[in-house]
């Protein structure tokens, strides 16, 4: 039979307040100087309290059915074998060793070792090929490297001996296009001795390439008087060295100044002259859409000429190119120029050819063009 429960009440309870004790704070320099704490009150009267009447185990009935004894005992018992063979059944797997994998990859193993083998004798044969090569390099460049030393001593031995030399027809015996250049050479000293001149140093000597031409050497020497010239050498196939006096002396067929002043009529010379486009056009060459033309200096001059080309020669293009191809838009270049009979413009002369890029003739000049 059920038995009567009871309501929960709140009963007030008095509880006897705890007497208060004062507390005496003594005061020293250190507990001045800190701040002053805060003192909490407690109030004059204590809060009531209350309690919660709740009726004995006896009186109130927590759950309507009370599991017995004997059905914890039986949900508490278990069987350890049965469980473990469980664990056991879940976490393994069984099956036979794949021995076929282990073939195959034994015999991609075995592959791997001979192909390694057979590229080991592959690259010591390869590594021989190298080993020939490299000797024959190696013996390659030190012949150039003989034959580059003998040659300096030959080139250097030529110069000596040409600014030693005081006799024209020698000295035209160590000059490039010696039958050409001969007569020029007889032309410009005349009369004159030529003072010998001992090299107190070479400051400069090292290969350069002229348009396709690779044969020719620059050298640069000092002088005993500290004079400094710049020599042009071209080495023969013979293995000789060849000085290029024109472009030592700068050649030229008259003085620049004299020809400027004199302006000879129905004569046509040619002259190593600095071109650059200019656009100043007067009298006979007024007209821009005819001719192009050209300021033109001259080494050691302050002279001034103007050389007029039409537009529809080669020449004229010819020296366009060669002018856009340089950086200054300036060329050291050698002309023909003609100053035609009756011409009115006082600085004006038709250029009839452009004979080299440069100052230098890499090939003697045809003398029938």
């Amino acid at each position: 039979m059920a038995r009567e429960t009871k309501k929960l009440e709140l009963k007030p309870v008095d509880d006897i307040a705890e007497e208060r004790v004062p507390v005496i704070l003594v005061e020293n320099k250190e507990t001045q100087a800190r701040e002053k704490l805060v003192r909490l009150t407690m109030p004059e009267a204590a809060l009531p309290s209350h309690r919660l009447d709740m009726p004995t185990r006896e009186d109130f009935e927590f759950r309507t059915h009370q599991p017995g004894i004997d059905e914890l005992i039986d949900k508490a018992c278990a069987n350890p074998d049965l469980v473990e063979q469980a664990w056991e059944k879940n976490s393994s797997y069984r099956q036979n060793v794949p021995w076929g994998w282990f073939f195959l990859i034994g015999t991609i193993l075995a592959a791997a070792v001979i192909w390694s083998l057979g590229g080991i004798q592959k690259a010591d044969v390869q590594a021989k090929k190298i080993q020939v090569a490299a000797e024959s390099i190696v013996d390659h460049d030190a012949r150039e490297d003989r034959e580059a030393s003998d040659l300096i001593v030959q080139i250097e031995a030529a110069t000596r001996k040409f600014f030693g030399t005081t006799d024209v027809r020698e000295l035209a015996r160590q000059v490039r296009h010696s039958e050409r250049v001969a007569p020029l050479m007889h032309a410009h000293y005349g009369d004159k001795p030529i003072p010998a001149q001992s090299i107190r140093r070479t400051t400069i000597l090292q290969p350069v390439t002229l348009g396709s031409r690779g044969n020719f050497w620059m050298e640069q020497v000092e002088l005993a008087n500290r004079e400094t010239h710049n020599l042009l050498i071209e080495i023969l196939d013979s293995g000789e060295p060849r000085i290029d006096w024109e472009t030592l002396v700068c050649y030229q067929p008259m003085k620049w100044d004299t020809f400027v002043g004199e302006r000879p009529e129905n004569t046509t010379l040619d002259f190593r002259v600095y071109a650059e486009q200019d656009t100043f056009f007067s009298h006979e060459f007024s007209d821009p859409n005819v001719w192009n033309c050209f300021r033109l200096t001259a080494l050691d001059s302050e002279e001034t000429l103007f050389g007029y080309a039409k537009k529809s020669d080669q020449t004229s293009r010819d020296m366009l190119e060669i002018l856009n191809l340089s950086q200054a838009k300036r060329a050291s270049i050698i002309l023909r120029v003609n100053v035609p009979e009756g011409l009115q413009s006082r600085r004006g002369v038709v250029i009839e050819k452009m004979l080299s890029p440069r100052w230098l003739h890499i090939d003697p000049p045809d003398p029938s063009s």
